[in-house]
């Protein structure tokens, strides 16, 4: 009785990911940490303090560590999916910057801020996690880019309070939070696009045998 051999197991590599796949989250993330520092001005006043009434502690609590404790939740999931599963995570992240940049532009009292701020740490936390976590799994360019994404890191923290304060004390501290609006959209379609481009490339792949492998010796071409 002739009895079919089983297939043998193949393991295909796992893809490692390519430098233009770090733009997406890191775009995103990038929004966030400009977001973090905008509701502060260098001379150490806030027009989100003086609208809504706040103390200097209060807006620490809701302005700063709101919004801390929010991305250092989210970074670790970042960091653990955002390399297998960067679409998966960047995306939603865009989506609770998104929120929490609405919520914040709409807030009439510390407690509708705080919920915004600490929606915006999420996603900037998860979106930061993913692009670390991605641009570790570089093999070519990894330096290149890790200096420029840490380069634009410093530079979106610093222009922060200088854009905010400008555009806040000609029209209000609502106006810097849904300029950030139409960024975030972007982001979310960029990120998007990366993930059916990334799919697209990962079922190509999927299409061909690993290299140097004949197939068994009872399938079509197979090695005798």
């Amino acid at each position: 009785m002739y009895v079919t051999p089983p297939s043998p197991n193949v393991t295909r590599p796992v893809t490692a990911p390519v430098w233009w796949q770090v733009s997406g989250p890191g775009f995103t993330a990038l929004i966030g940490l400009f977001m973090l520092t905008v509701i502060y001005r260098f001379d150490g006043l806030s027009e989100i303090q003086l609208a809504l009434g706040l103390s200097s502690r209060s807006l620490l609590l809701i302005g700063l560590v709101a919004y801390l404790a929010g991305a250092a939740l989210s970074a670790v999931a970042g960091l653990l999916l955002g390399a297998r599963f960067p679409t998966a995570v960047a995306v939603p992240a865009t989506c609770f910057l998104l929120f929490g940049v609405l919520l914040a532009a709409f807030a009439d009292a510390g407690g509708l801020l705080m919920a915004g701020r600490a929606l915006s740490g999420l996603g900037t936390g998860a979106a930061a996690g993913t692009a670390v976590a991605l641009i570790l799994k570089l093999r070519e360019r990894r330096g290149a880019v890790a200096g420029v994404t840490a380069g634009l890191a410093v530079l979106a923290l610093v222009l922060g309070p200088v854009i905010g304060q400008l555009v806040s004390e000609a029209m209000g501290f609502r106006v810097i939070q849904l300029i950030a609006v139409p960024f975030l959209l972007i982001a979310l379609v960029l990120n998007a696009v990366l993930g059916v481009v990334r799919l697209s490339a990962a079922k190509r792949a999927a299409a061909y045998p690993p290299s140097g492998y004949a197939g068994g010796p009872w399938q079509p071409g197979g090695a005798a």
